[in-house]
């Protein structure tokens, strides 16, 4: 019996708590310290590591042969040139086969316009080749009809055009030769409320603007015209006036464009007919910031007696006369249907303080 079993024999037997790493000395016969400190049984041998496979270098054959920097460069463009004529030739190929058509044109924002008819107006037919399309060529021709005011058009498969549409916002309606217009914030007439564009929840919006009916003679309007910039001024101030503000009983009101009174403001209802003559404007001599002083005046006159009054002629915001219910005051002298003359001298009539 050797010193190391005697040894063995008279220390007593430790448990061990877990795998621990072997001191030096300690790990008896036919054992070794195995990995990460954990020990082996005797006789028993782990699962060999798989070894790792060499990795090619690039440019090498299978062969064992590598392949020259100058072949490699080569083979790069060529693969580069392939991509680009690819790139090249295939939207044309694809589009003169027919792969792609078009199958739908979605509009999207239309407010008082029909769809079926700007669908027809935009000049896209279902079944063309969508790559051959234009996109530009759409927006223009969608951007010339009555009432829209811009396009954007994208293309998306599988066969889709989708058109982005802004409509022009009317803000009244203006009537001249027997044609009723809709008119922009800027004057200009975007076209008639009769027009095939419009739907029919179109023609019923529009109809609640207010109308603007110009008597004075000329060349007839068309759309795409626009209003001088003076009589828009003033007519949209008269349009935003209400029954309210006027403090009287009518049932409605009614702006006229006068060739001899000028702009002209009319109210009706059950014993009332009356006709308040504002006049004709120019930006120096009766210029658009006299109208609030004669809406107070006329404020001031109907309140009380409205129904014994016939037309009124707002001179100023200071003074004006009146006449009884149907009589009708002389006409200006001097008057002119254009709007930059103004009338040289009020009819006679009872006077009428503020």
């Amino acid at each position: 019996m050797n010193e190391r079993d005697r040894r063995a024999r008279s220390e007593p037997t430790r448990r061990s708590g877990g795998a621990r790493p072997f001191e030096p000395g300690e790990a008896p016969l036919g054992v070794r310290p195995g990995l990460a400190g954990q020990r082996r049984r005797a006789g028993v041998e782990t699962a060999p590591r798989p070894v790792a496979r060499e990795a090619v270098p690039m440019g090498r054959l299978s062969g064992g042969r590598r392949l020259r920097p100058e072949t490699v460069r080569a083979l790069r463009r060529f693969a580069v040139l392939v991509l680009v004529i690819g790139a090249t030739l295939a939207p044309p190929a694809l589009a003169s086969a027919g792969t792609f058509t078009i199958t739908s044109l979605r509009l999207v924002g239309l407010q008082l316009l029909d769809e079926g008819a700007v669908r027809a107006a935009s000049g896209v037919v279902l079944g063309d080749g969508l790559l051959t399309s234009d996109p530009r060529g759409i927006e223009q021709v969608l951007s010339e009809i009555p009432f829209i005011g811009s396009a954007r058009v994208r293309i998306g498969l599988p066969g889709e055009i989708r058109a982005e549409i802004r409509e022009e916002v009317p803000l009244l309606r203006w009537s001249s030769g027997g044609v009723t217009y809709l008119m922009s914030g800027s004057g200009e007439l975007l076209g008639s409320t009769t027009s095939p564009l419009l739907s029919s929840a179109g023609r019923a919006a529009v109809e609640q603007l207010p109308l603007m009916q110009d008597l004075r003679s000329g060349p007839p309007l068309l759309p795409g015209d626009v209003i001088a910039p003076l009589d828009v001024d003033i007519a949209t101030r008269l349009a935003s006036l209400t029954l309210a503000d006027l403090g009287s009983t009518a049932t409605r009101l009614t702006l006229v464009v006068d060739p001899q009174y000028g702009f002209v403001l009319q109210g009706e209802g059950e014993g009332i007919a009356w006709n308040a003559v504002f006049g004709i404007y120019s930006a120096t001599i009766r210029p658009p910031e006299m109208l609030p002083g004669q809406v107070r005046l006329l404020r001031s006159l109907l309140t009380g007696r409205e129904r014994r009054i016939g037309w009124v002629i707002l001179a100023d915001g200071q003074a004006g006369t009146f006449t009884e219910p149907g009589v009708r005051p002389p006409t200006p002298s001097g008057a002119s249907p254009e709007p930059s003359a103004a009338p040289s001298a009020a009819p006679s009539g009872s006077p009428i303080t503020p």
